[in-house]
């Protein structure tokens, strides 16, 4: 098993228990014992560094088990959305309206991107809503209603998984550039006759796009949770019509009153978004890339061999660090200043344990509504 390492370096298994550290080139520590369960202790007392990632994250059909991937789609793309046409169909009601939906006009799935693409929907829609009301139809205007519903919950699951995609691949995209710019500056530390120098470059900036890109992207995730929350709260069984759904911001799931979803299960999901740690401080740095100069202090990894960074062990390596934050989320500030890294987080481990937490925070949050729903079911 092979897994990228902190500080631009990999970690090797080569048997059951043994291991070694080896840098880009491919330079390696002599192999040492470990049990798989005591590996970040021991690689961090050798040599400052904990294990990341399989290295599979960034093929071309990418490993994504280290962030419990199968367990985000039993939810967004399996359950939650099937779950919730149990809520508003019996049984009998399902077999019929599985029996019809192959009539609907695929333009409700997919028309296109462009110019007159909306007026084309929307005149597929009208024609199809004359359909229904036509005494002869056999598909009335209230399965559009549930049709229309049940999408679009689908398709804010689905956005929802990809943007946690998207963070995946942004989070490879990092990996990447530090081990670039190990192999772009190694030659300059030999020349200037020192150990460790700044690089700046088109990969020191290919970091803090894939660090930007992957903080939106899961901040956006954590707002279309709170619209779909929203949404499923917001239909009445009884009175079953179509509305658009509304956005939400993650913060404003609080203020939403209890209809659809039991007031147990929203009580639930506060208490995860008070209980997740991190969430405070990664919406306070998406604020922060998109409103101030927080990415350009990101565009600068150190590049050095054999230093203290990793116990001296001689191997080339990358560091890049994440900004000191209090316990509240917010930066460290002072002197209108606020990226100060005295704490030395590894920006690799740091991204890291963001993209845990927010996964975890779906996980939970899916399992909670998945749950609800399964108890209103016909």
């Amino acid at each position: 098993m092979h897994y990228f390492a902190s500080k631009g370096l990999f970690i090797k298994k080569i048997d059951d228990t043994s291991y070694i550290i080896e840098d880009v080139f491919g330079n390696k520590t002599s192999p040492f014992i470990s049990k798989e369960e005591d590996l970040d202790q021991v690689t961090q007392t050798m040599a400052n560094i904990q294990k990341l990632v399989k290295v599979g994250i960034t093929s071309e059909f990418p490993d994504y088990s280290d962030f419990e991937w199968d367990k985000l789609e039993y939810y967004y793309i399996a359950h939650i959305h099937y779950a919730l046409l149990g809520c508003l169909l019996n049984n009998n009601e399902k077999e019929r309206y599985h029996k019809i939906i192959s009539l609907f006009p695929i333009a409700y799935l997919e028309c296109g991107y462009g110019d007159g693409s909306k007026s084309i929907l929307e005149n597929i829609h009208q024609e199809f809503l004359k359909q229904c009301n036509h005494k002869k139809s056999i598909i009335r205007e209230h399965d559009l209603d549930i049709y229309l519903i049940t999408q679009q919950v689908s398709r804010i699951c689905n956005d929802i998984t990809s943007l946690l995609q998207r963070s995946i691949t942004a989070y490879g995209e990092l990996l990447h550039a530090h081990r670039k710019s190990i192999i772009k500056s190694y030659q300059a530390i030999e020349q200037l006759e020192t150990t460790e120098i700044i690089h700046t470059g088109i990969n020191s900036y290919k970091s803090a796009s894939a660090i930007t890109s992957l903080v939106i992207s899961i901040c956006t995730s954590l707002d279309l949770s709170a619209k779909l929350i929203q949404l499923i709260n917001s239909l009445d069984p009884s009175n079953i019509k179509y509305k658009g759904a509304r956005d939400k911001q993650y913060h404003e799931i609080k203020k939403i009153k209890s209809n659809f979803i039991s007031s147990r299960t929203f009580q639930s999901i506060i208490q995860a978004q008070e209980a997740n740690s991190k969430i405070p401080e990664i919406i306070q740095f998406r604020n922060d890339l998109i409103h101030s100069t927080s990415a350009i202090e990101l565009e600068k990894i150190y590049v050095g061999l054999g230093t203290d960074e990793i116990n001296k062990i001689p191997l080339y390596y990358s560091a890049q660090y994440a900004r000191d934050c209090l316990e509240s989320g917010q930066p460290t500030r002072f002197l209108s200043r606020d990226y100060f890294v005295e704490e030395k987080n590894d920006i690799e481990i740091k991204a890291l344990d963001w993209l845990h937490s927010i996964f975890n925070y779906h996980i939970e949050i899916g399992k909670y509504i998945h749950s609800d729903l399964i108890s209103l079911r016909k």
